[in-house]
Parts: C-alpha cells; sequence; structure tokens
C-alpha cells in the first residue's frame, strides 16, 4: 500500500485544529446557575435572562436553572434577570462570570394600582388589531431560542379594558403549544415596559387551528391606552415543529426579537393577532 503525501494537507489540520481550539475557548465556557425568590428560597420558573442592548439570552427552566454562554468581548455589558411579579435585577457580565456556579436571588414585586375613575355608561366593544383569514401568506417566529418574541403593534384611542385575544393559525405541527404573553406599553422612544402583573400562558392544540384561536382576558383584568406591543414568547422548548399565522401584506408591521433585552425589529405584513376588548372612557 503507497502512502499519498499531499502538501499542505498537514498545515492546513494544524489551522483547523487551532481555529476550533480558540473557538472552543471563547464560546464553550458556559455559565451555569439558578434564579431562587428571595422570600421563599425556591426556583422561579422561566425568568428572562439576556444581556442589555444584546442578542444574547435565554429563559430559566421550570425550577430555575439555566445555562448560557457568553463571549468575553461583552464583559464589560450588563445582563439582566426579569420575571413578571419580581424586581428585575442587573449585573455586570464580568461580575457574573466570576462564579462557576451561580445563584440570583428576586424579590417579590409589589404593585400600585392605579385608582380609575369611570363614569357610567354602557361600555363599547371594540375590536383591536387585523383579523387575518387569506392564505396566500404564512410567517412565524423569527428564532427559535428561548425568550424570542413574536407581535404587533397597535394604537388605542381612550382606555380599554381587553376581553380576550384572538389568533388566525395557518400551520401547526406541534400536538399543542404553549406560549407566554407578554403586554408592552410605550415608555419612551425606544423602550416599551411590560404592564402585566402575573404572567399568562396560552396553550392550544393543532386541532384548533381550523378556526380563531380565543383565550379569554377577562380575569386579568388589563387596561390598556395609547401604544402597546402585544407579543407571544418562546418561553420553554416545544421540540421539533413549526407554528406558522396567516399574514396581510401591505397592511402592517410584524415586531420581532430574539431575546427579553434584544432590539426589536421589524418585517413587513401583519400576522393574525388582534384583541377584543370593551371602551370604558
Amino acid at each position: 500500500m503507497k502512502t499519498i503525501y499531499v502538501p499542505g494537507l498537514i498545515k492546513r489540520t494544524g489551522i483547523l485544529l487551532f481555529i476550533l481550539t480558540i473557538s472552543l475557548l471563547c464560546y464553550g465556557q458556559s455559565q451555569n446557575g439558578r434564579v431562587l425568590s428571595s422570600d421563599t428560597n425556591s426556583g422561579i420558573g422561566y425568568v428572562n435572562i439576556g444581556v442589555i442592548g444584546g442578542n444574547i439570552g435565554t429563559v430559566t427552566d421550570a425550577s430555575g436553572n439555566f445555562t448560557i454562554a457568553i463571549d468575553e468581548s461583552y464583559d464589560n455589558d450588563s445582563i439582566r434577570f426579569s420575571m413578571i411579579g419580581y424586581e428585575s435585577k442587573t449585573l455586570l457580565i464580568s461580575q457574573f462570570k466570576k462564579d462557576t456556579k451561580i445563584y440570583i436571588y428576586l424579590n417579590p414585586k409589589s404593585y400600585n394600582l392605579p385608582e380609575i375613575k369611570v363614569v357610567y355608561r354602557r361600555p363599547k366593544g371594540i375590536r383591536i388589531g387585523t383579523e387575518v383569514t387569506t392564505n396566500t401568506l404564512r410567517s412565524g417566529f423569527a428564532s427559535n431560542e428561548l425568550g424570542s418574541e413574536l407581535g404587533v403593534k397597535i394604537h388605542v384611542r381612550g382606555l380599554v379594558r381587553l376581553e380576550d385575544i384572538k389568533f388566525n393559525v395557518a400551520i401547526c405541527t406541534y400536538d399543542s403549544v404553549t406560549y407566554r404573553l407578554n403586554i408592552y406599553e410605550k415608555y419612551n422612544d425606544k423602550e416599551y415596559r411590560n404592564i402585566l402583573i402575573k404572567p399568562i400562558y396560552i396553550t392550544f392544540s393543532k386541532e384548533k387551528i381550523n378556526e380563531v384561536i380565543t383565550f379569554d382576558l377577562k380575569n386579568y383584568q388589563i387596561l390598556i391606552e395609547g401604544d402597546v406591543l402585544i407579543a407571544l414568547e418562546l418561553y420553554k422548548d416545544l421540540g421539533e415543529g413549526r407554528l406558522l399565522f396567516h399574514t396581510q401584506f401591505f397592511t402592517g408591521t410584524t415586531y420581532h426579537r430574539k431575546t427579553s433585552e434584544g432590539d426589536w425589529t421589524e418585517s413587513s405584513g401583519v400576522i393574525g393577532m388582534y384583541l377584543h376588548g370593551l371602551l370604558i372612557k
């Protein structure tokens, strides 16, 4: 048997192994930790974790455990832990990465509900957003990473109490799906803040997609006004599959972001996600 020598092969192989080693050093080191409640010392499930202003993040599992890999180029940036019902916590990433096992404690949050004076009258039912039944265009989440969101922006004239949210789903290959609903009101020119005081999880099965999917919101007593962004969040791994919404082109915009602290991006066409509410003033 002859041995064939290929000039440059050993050198190229060495370079390839060197590159792989550098990649593992840069990206292979992960931080493991757990997020816990400061008053009960129990794990908090489905906490958002994100590098502020970046597209790096994840969500804790049901017991509060997490794993996240952050490149050293972000060491001077900050990471935020946030969950509805708790005070957020922000840490410098270089400090966060010092410990191999990390415990983050969040304090329960108290909400001061605004007093609303309502002059009695027969409330007017309104639809907010766009119903989409056309089957010519379909779209879904831009990313399948935990914490990614998909939503629509609406403008509400007056104060509205939400009654329900509806979805026009075109394709669902999962047996069933569960998403977290987030409702953001505009805080300043660039920032939206979640107005919910308790998490809302929406579940439906693929057998339901041939009809409008409706989720009742009456018990949550949600009031919205002005510019609002309504979004679904992928907060736990759904496995292999896809979910696509009916989408209407030239009539609006769909919003996406990869993590809880990432920037919102826009895509042309609006998905079938809309609400019904009562105009109370």
